[in-house]
């Protein structure tokens, strides 16, 4: 007997729909295994707690580290895991139908592990779900066995978050009062979210001021921009805002008399429809379009790929195989595009995105051609995102003219930029919106030559402040998780990761943030994402003990060492061993704090900006009770002076300054000054 054995049921029916006279179909329920808790590796010497049935938590039993591995049925899936078991027994041959990434080589491995079978195993490739999908993915088996460090990779993934959550939770949580879950992708993610919210609280505006000069040409009129030729010196701040007013309404004055064009610039422009959707980049754009959580957008793509009119959803690439562009005219004929744009489709036009040295594991999301039949209002919404991206990219480039120019006027140069359309191209379907990186301007500007005569009609001054960063959104958490390099300071840490890293994947990244809404360290305000006081104290008292576990960098290097396990160049154990090394040295951190520091705030309770970067510092206290500020960064200590900063801390006979919990190297971490950029 041959014998397929798929992730969940929906996909066991496709598969069953196409093959089933040729194999058997079953199926898991997702994840049928799961690693055992720490009871299972206690002694038997541990009281039980009468309430909770469980072992009880105890220092002297920490760290639990699992010399052999233990996957135990879960509760709700022993009948179907059973069931599986009977049909292994019987197998010639065993497909593995998990999803085509880690977690789905994972989850049919550890089942045929679970059996010990001994048997041939092949694996199948599913992109998509609809009929020509599964019968070209038949068509391409492999040996299982090609997949093993994919395996491994889910596996390393799993045992280092098992580590982390389970002991550092135990260690910084103690056996009594409330708990701090903390995880080896959740903690970061949160910080990034207390340090923003940080930032906004302490931001100071500042006020600038900008000046227009109001020009008229025999062609027409315009405003154009002052430029100063040089903004060393006083009266500009530390990025060239002009800060000064007076001098700005003496410059407005300058605005008024006789001028001469003196450069002007019109260049045509060619502009592209942009990449088709990564999961990523599709719940950023849904967050911000529709106000759908990451969770939700996930749920709903995952829906769409059952309904088998999508492709499969947890990618982290905006490329497409070379191969299947073939298939483009076909899927294109299956969508309801405008009568009037229609006749534009062009099923030849090869788009940049069709590039299979740029595909990964998987390509974008794009729909199969099946059709989409009866939908829901919030999965029309997204596959019609999803299908507007795939048709764009067989539409005329969007074509305009960039124009700028400058005036010469009173000793003075005045500048304005600006765009006139010539064939809006793709943005009739797709809103430019889609294609956030324009530069510029819309204002429409006449025609001009240099040396034309213009007239200053008088220049005025606008008054600006400075704007706080914004804060956090499904869509934009969701962004800073995969380009973790934008929030390292380290210049050459930020050149690494931004090549290779995130925190977390695209299958997991929605779970994390649903995660820490739950355990109640953010909460939602509309579409904002706020951190709460249980959330900023976690970080505040790892940022004071242990900061590797809220440097995202730390995480970002673990998912580069996990990408180098998945492709073979490093092993799992490796890798494992690794992680609980760190996890010995951390619960010795943890345990040695004074117990209740974190439940009680103290050690970990924000305290006023640090003087030298603006970043809130923790108010910490000496082991004799005497308060004193520091910041995560490593500057100060400072003593507290009636709930202020005070003095700095100066050595004096050979003292040390009072431990904090701080490393000697502490970890980089993000922060932002008062004028709401990222600085170091």
């Amino acid at each position: 007997m041959k014998l397929v054995v798929a992730e969940k049921p929906s996909m066991a029916r496709a598969i069953r729909d196409v093959v089933g006279r040729e194999y058997e179909v079953t199926n898991a329920l997702g994840h049928i295994l799961e690693l055992a808790r720490p009871d299972d590796y206690l002694p038997d010497s541990v009281p039980v707690s009468p309430k909770t049935g469980r072992k009880i938590w105890r220092d002297e039993d920490l760290p639990i580290i699992p010399k052999v591995w233990k996957q135990i049925p879960k509760k709700e899936t022993k009948d179907q895991l059973k069931k599986i078991g009977d049909l292994l027994k019987k197998a010639d041959l065993v497909v593995n139908a998990g999803d085509p990434d880690r977690e789905g080589q994972l989850l049919i491995d550890e089942i045929l592990e679970h059996f010990g079978y001994r048997g041939r195993v092949e694996r199948v490739w599913l992109s998509a779900l609809d009929r020509v999908s599964v019968e070209k993915a038949f068509r391409k088996l492999e040996d299982n066995r090609k997949y093993r460090s994919l395996r491994d990779a889910a596996m390393g993934r799993s045992q280092a978050d098992w580590l982390v959550g389970m002991n550092c939770t135990r260690a910084a949580s103690g056996s009594s009062g409330p708990v701090y879950s903390i995880g080896r992708v959740q903690t970061p993610t949160l910080a990034l979210v207390v340090r923003r919210d940080r930032a906004i609280d302490n931001f100071i505006p500042r006020d600038y001021f900008e000046v227009l000069a109001h020009v008229r040409h025999e062609k027409g009129a315009f405003e154009a921009r002052w430029k100063p030729a040089s903004t060393e010196g006083t009266g500009f701040d530390e990025e060239g805002r002009l800060t000064d007013r007076r001098l700005a309404e003496d410059i407005a004055t300058r605005g008024k008399g006789n001028g001469r064009i003196s450069h002007f610039e019109k260049k045509e422009q060619k502009k592209s429809a942009p990449l088709p959707y990564s999961l990523s980049a599709l719940q950023k754009a849904a967050s911000s379009r529709y106000g759908l959580s990451a969770n939700e957008v996930l749920k709903i793509c995952q829906s769409l790929y059952e309904k088998k009119i999508t492709t499969y959803p947890r990618t982290d690439c905006r490329y497409l195989p070379e191969e299947q562009w073939g298939d483009a005219a076909r899927i294109l004929e299956s969508l309801s595009i405008p009568a009037d744009l229609r006749k534009n489709v062009d099923p030849v036009c090869r788009h940049a995105a069709w590039n299979t040295a740029k595909v990964t594991a998987h390509h974008a999301i794009v729909p199969t051609g099946e059709s989409p039949g009866v939908l829901s209002g919030p999965e029309r919404k997204l596959f019609d995102m999803i299908a507007a991206s795939f048709v764009a990219l067989f539409l005329p480039e969007h074509r305009y003219f960039a124009v700028s120019l400058a005036v010469d006027m009173n000793g003075e140069t005045w500048t304005a930029t600006g765009r006139r359309e010539i064939d809006p191209g793709w943005t009739a379907l797709q809103s430019p919106e889609a294609d956030p990186e324009d530069p510029e301007e819309s204002a429409s500007l006449p025609d001009l030559r240099v040396g034309d005569p213009a007239t200053g009609l008088g220049g005025s001054v606008i008054a600006k402040q400075t704007r706080p960063p914004s804060r956090f959104t499904d869509g934009t958490l969701i962004e800073a998780m995969s380009n973790i390099h934008k929030f390292i300071l380290d210049p050459d840490a930020k050149k690494t990761l931004k090549e290779t890293s995130g925190i977390g994947t695209e299958a997991t990244r929605a779970g994390i943030l649903e995660t820490l809404v739950k355990r109640e360290y953010v909460l939602r305000k509309g579409k904002q994402i706020l951190s709460t006081e249980k959330g900023r104290a976690l970080v505040g008292f790892l940022e004071a003990t242990l900061p590797d576990l809220v440097d995202p960098a730390t995480t970002a290097r673990w998912e580069d060492s996990l990408a180098d396990v998945a492709e073979g160049k490093r092993s799992v154990d490796a890798f494992v061993d690794g992680i609980a090394g760190l996890v010995r040295s951390h619960t010795k951190t943890l345990l040695a704090k004074e117990k209740g520091q974190l439940a009680s705030g103290r050690g970990c309770s924000s305290g006023p900006p640090c003087p030298q970067c603006r970043q809130t510092t923790a108010s910490l206290k000496t082991a004799k009770g005497t308060a004193y500020f520091r910041c995560p960064s490593g500057h100060g200590p400072w003593w507290e002076d009636d709930g202020k900063i005070g003095n700095k801390w100066k050595p004096a006979g050979g003292k040390k300054a009072p431990k904090s919990g701080f490393a000697k190297r502490p970890g980089r971490v993000f922060r932002e000054s008062r004028t709401g950029r990222r600085s170091r």
